[in-house]
């Protein structure tokens, strides 16, 4: 008893610190879900919170993407894919070289000090291999995750736009060009997916630079990563090139995206019935025959007896 009550501290640490981190993640979830309804607000210089700047101050010191040899054409791709994930900030790559170098360091180092206080008397070559493979997840962990979050996004976004291409309609049709329109349902998209709102004033903000409503349509889908706004440009440019109505093409786009929203969500609740078979396998159903078979078996060993 006495060899195993450090394996049983460490859990009991293990486990307050995991409700400790589940309360506080909780928290800060519902935070975030409460200031993703809010309008797209402007960037202000300086910050409020000086942990943050002063993480900010460091990062923009010490871990410019220039000295880790980031050429021009791979930070324009990594520019990409963190505004795919979501990460808008100017200092973006400085914070993704930042915490790739901290992960390839602090996972072998966390690693490490598991190893020496569960397993005591573990071999060298173990202790190198478990390293080893830290080191492997802390290379590919910052674009797993990156990746991940842009999966999450694009799914997010699919769900936002048939609602875009509504409101894109009933300005048209009210009279407004497509880039009036654009500066109209920007706000109001802002407060329904903060991200999706984002890309709208840059893509606003590309158009009052020079672009047309159509290569600044062609970014964007760039950005969303969706089939449905790739499909927007090919009907935009269509119209134009045949010079029909913008409006009603508008339209007939809106009502077919509609339908594919609907006909995805009736796709996932077909897939639920097949997904439910493996916990229910799992988890319910051997719970249910024990219930059942447990109380018989009993009875026949005390007749048997």
């Amino acid at each position: 008893m006495a060899d195993s009550t450090p394996i049983l501290v460490a859990l009991l640490a293990f486990c307050a610190t995991g409700c400790v981190a589940y309360v506080v993640g909780q928290y800060y979830l519902r935070n975030a879900h409460l200031y993703g309804r809010l309008p797209v607000a402007q960037e202000v210089a300086g910050d409020s919170n000086s942990a943050v700047g002063g993480i900010s101050a460091l990062v923009a010191r010490h871990f410019d993407e220039k000295r880790f040899g980031v050429d021009d054409t791979l930070r324009g791709q990594l520019r990409l894919n963190l505004i795919r994930a979501g990460y808008f900030r100017k200092d973006a790559i400085n914070f993704y070289v930042f915490w790739r170098l901290a992960a390839v360091v602090l996972m072998p180092v966390v690693a490490y000090f598991l190893i020496s206080f569960f397993v005591r008397d573990a071999k060298f070559t173990t202790m190198l291999i478990v390293i080893l493979i830290a080191m492997g997840l802390g290379v590919i962990g910052p674009d797993a995750f990156v990746a991940r979050k842009q999966r999450l996004l694009s799914a997010a976004y699919r769900i936002v736009f048939p609602d875009f291409l509504d409101l894109l309609t009933v300005c048209v049709d009210a009279g407004l060009s497509l880039e009036g329109a654009l500066g109209r349902i920007t706000p109001e998209m802002g407060r329904r997916n903060r991200y999706f709102g984002i890309n709208l004033a840059i893509m606003g903000a590309e158009m009052r630079a020079g672009r047309t409503f159509v290569e600044a349509l062609v970014m964007l889908a760039e950005r969303l990563m969706i089939p449905e706004a790739r499909s927007l440009v090919a009907v935009l440019r269509q119209s134009a090139e045949l010079g029909s109505d913008v409006g009603e093409a508008l339209k007939i786009f809106s009502d077919e995206m509609r339908s594919r929203r609907l006909l995805r969500a009736e796709e996932q609740a077909n897939k639920l019935s097949v997904k439910m078979l493996l916990p229910l396998a799992l988890f319910i159903f051997p719970v249910v025959l024990a219930v059942i078979v447990l109380p018989i078996g009993m009875r026949i060993v005390e007749i048997f007896r």
